[in-house]
């Protein structure tokens, strides 16, 4: 169990850890010198709950300091708030306590210390007083126990009170994520940096990303592990860890407090996030749009904007969906805790949980989007998947769902909600309720019944298209399947990039026949694609006239347009296509490259790149960086036409 101390500057929360733990955690030469707590301080005891290490942090009390402090509550299991007794509950006794409400913790112990400076009558008030201030916030039912550092009074009720303290239920699924909040270079080991996980499961061996990282990706490798200050073969979710990190340029990057150490896939950062935001109580005016301050997330501090999305102003003790637009980016997931404190950083304003990690610069505040960020309110991953899909009915990305929720790849193959359709595969793959997917296949169903095709138009329309014709603007997972649906029906056609009513075609007059007749051996004699140009020259034709005949043969369904100055037959792409699928499995690899591409089908560098770039549009293949993956058959993506050889 980790505790994190609370409390106003110099009411003995240092000592009082001494006295637990037999640790000075003020560990700095200026906090020797000063008295007081700076930075954060660590200390574990094995003898305050049978079985297990228990862990302390010690924050600063300091106003000062408070950005220290939210450094050390992150995903904290309890707290010790502590009050002097002679003092009685002070301004950063109010603070801390908002502050543990705000970010959720729902366990924690008073301890009145310095019970042995005032009298009897005295530090009853001071309990009273401690209870009342107590009773507004999820902190309700915690003790208050009276104890004295200087004479040991109460330390036994203490000690017992912390040993019933019930154990913190913490998420087994997700991927390993931990805010880092010290980072320090060991001799002979290198570079060690430490938080709280907050998930998933650490081993020796694993390889994690640091993010943010600037514009260079920083991966590194577990070397060696600690859990509560010694050697552990692993590390779960709530355990306080020591991370040593190998890998190149890990101890040249500049890796501490602020950045998150996580598996690679959560390593993705944004600088719009949505939250529940619920303002204090003790503000006297209420929260503008577009306010500044200043945003605690994770060990991070960065400057921000507010931007309302449910009205121009939110009232003190009131709460809201909110956009937080950051200066800089933040690597955060659903349920992680957010503080906002002013653009002066001098209090606490208000705080909430996030709710997506990624939210987007337009359209933030339609009510569609206020819909799909409150559904992420709901704790069960289903739920949660059901109630945007109602929403949605373009369908809801899956892997952005996952990521934004921290759900494992095997969790989310396996989550399940009624009426639940699973378009796509792989790394694109789009939830949506049967209803919304019969519909969008109507939709294209309906588009193409409506146009008006002449004999020298286009026919059908490019499958690219189709999400901003569409309503709703289904996602790309979401079209192919309603397409395959409509193809598997009979009732459309794919046509290189293109999607045409089965059987619509324009048929060729006879003298258009004849020049085909021509024309179609021309196309790839060469062993390669050729232009207009070329093949205008190679049957005596002016190229503008051959340019009109291609525009017709493409109404006839002969021909696709590959680029401005190629026409292809669907049989001569399919077999390029296939050219790429059998010579990405000979290579026992899942992606290729421009120079794979052009070595396994003999055509030169730039006719390779234009083809690929083709492929991409037709929905055969999708970019990945310099690669390129294949996402479905040579022979969905290239149906050959009726008739076509």
């Amino acid at each position: 169990m980790i505790i994190a101390t609370a409390g106003h500057v110099d009411h003995g929360k240092t000592s009082l850890l001494k006295h637990l733990t037999g640790v000075d955690t003020d560990r700095l030469p200026e906090e020797k010198k000063r008295g007081l707590t700076i930075d954060l301080g660590f200390a574990y005891s094995d003898a305050l709950r049978p079985g297990e290490t228990t862990g302390f942090v010690d924050v600063p009390g300091h106003e000062k300091f408070i950005r220290n402090m939210l450094a050390g509550v992150t995903a904290i299991d309890a707290a010790l708030l502590v009050v002097a007794a002679d003092d009685g509950p002070m301004p950063q006794t109010r603070e801390h306590l908002a502050i543990l409400d705000l970010v959720g913790v729902r366990t924690a112990i008073v301890a009145v210390t310095k019970s042995d400076l005032v009298d009897t009558e005295w530090l009853d008030e001071v309990v009273a007083e401690t209870h009342a201030l107590l009773q507004p916030t999820g902190l309700a039912d915690a003790p208050v126990v009276p104890v004295s550092s200087a004479t040991g009074a109460g330390l036994d009720r203490l000690t017992a009170a912390i040993r019933t303290l019930p154990a913190a239920e913490k998420p087994a699924g997700g991927g390993f994520r931990m805010a880092i909040d010290r980072s320090f270079i060991v001799g002979g080991a290198g570079l060690v940096v430490t938080g709280l996980a907050q998930s998933g499961t650490l081993r020796e061996g694993d390889r994690l990303a640091v993010s943010p990282a600037g514009r260079k990706a920083i991966e590194a490798r577990v070397r060696g592990l600690k859990v509560q200050d010694a050697p552990a073969a692993q590390a779960r979710a709530g355990d306080r860890c020591a991370v040593n990190l190998a890998g190149p340029g890990v101890e040249k990057a500049a890796i501490g407090r602020g950045q998150w150490l996580v598996a690679p896939e959560l390593a993705s950062v944004a600088r719009r996030i949505d939250i529940d935001l619920r303002l204090l109580d003790s503000e006297v005016r209420p929260l503008r749009h577009w306010t500044p301050v200043h945003v605690h997330a994770g060990t991070a501090d960065i400057p921000g904007r507010v931007a309302l999305l449910e009205g121009g102003e939110l009232v003190p003790d009131g709460r809201a969906v909110t956009q937080l637009v950051l200066d800089r980016s933040v690597c955060v997931c659903r349920g992680d805790a957010v503080i906002l404190r002013d653009q002066s950083a001098q209090r606490t304003v208000g705080g909430g949980t996030v709710l997506d990690c990624d939210g987007p610069r337009r359209g933030r505040a339609t009510p569609q989007r206020l819909s799909l960020v409150k559904a992420q309110r709901r704790e069960n991953h289903a739920e949660a998947l059901a109630a945007q899909m109602e929403t949605a009915a373009g369908g809801i990305d899956l892997a952005a769902f996952a990521r934004n929720r921290n759900i494992a790849a095997a969790e989310l193959a396996n989550l399940d909600a009624p009426g639940l359709v699973r378009a796509g595969s792989g790394g694109r793959q789009a939830a949506v309720l049967e209803r919304h997917l019969a519909g969008a296949a109507e939709a294209v169903r309906s588009l193409l019944t409506g146009r008006k095709e002449g004999r020298d138009s286009v026919s059908g329309l490019p499958a690219a298209a189709l999400p901003r014709l569409l309503p709703g603007r289904p996602l790309a997972p979401v079209i192919d399947a309603a397409l395959g649906r409509l193809v598997r029906d009979g009732v459309v056609e794919r046509r290189g990039e293109r999607i045409v009513l089965a059987g619509r075609r324009i048929e060729l007059d006879t003298r258009d026949a004849g020049l085909w007749s021509r024309i179609e051996p021309a196309l790839m004699s060469s062993g390669r694609p050729r232009t207009v140009w070329e093949v205008s020259e190679a049957v005596g034709m002016a190229q503008q006239d051959a340019m009109r005949f291609f525009k017709r043969a493409q109404a006839a369904g002969l021909v696709v347009q590959v680029s401005k100055s190629r026409f292809m037959t669907q049989a001569a792409l399919a077999a390029l296509a296939a050219t790429a699928v059998t010579g990405l499995a000979a290579s026992g690899r899942e992606r290729f490259t421009v120079a794979d591409f052009r070595d396994w089908s003999g055509l030169g560098r730039n006719l390779s790149v234009e083809m690929l770039e083709y492929f991409d549009r037709a929905g055969f293949t999708r970019r990945a960086g310099n690669d390129r993956v294949i996402r479905k058959t040579a022979a969905e993506a290239f149906a050959v036409a009726r008739g076509e050889t």
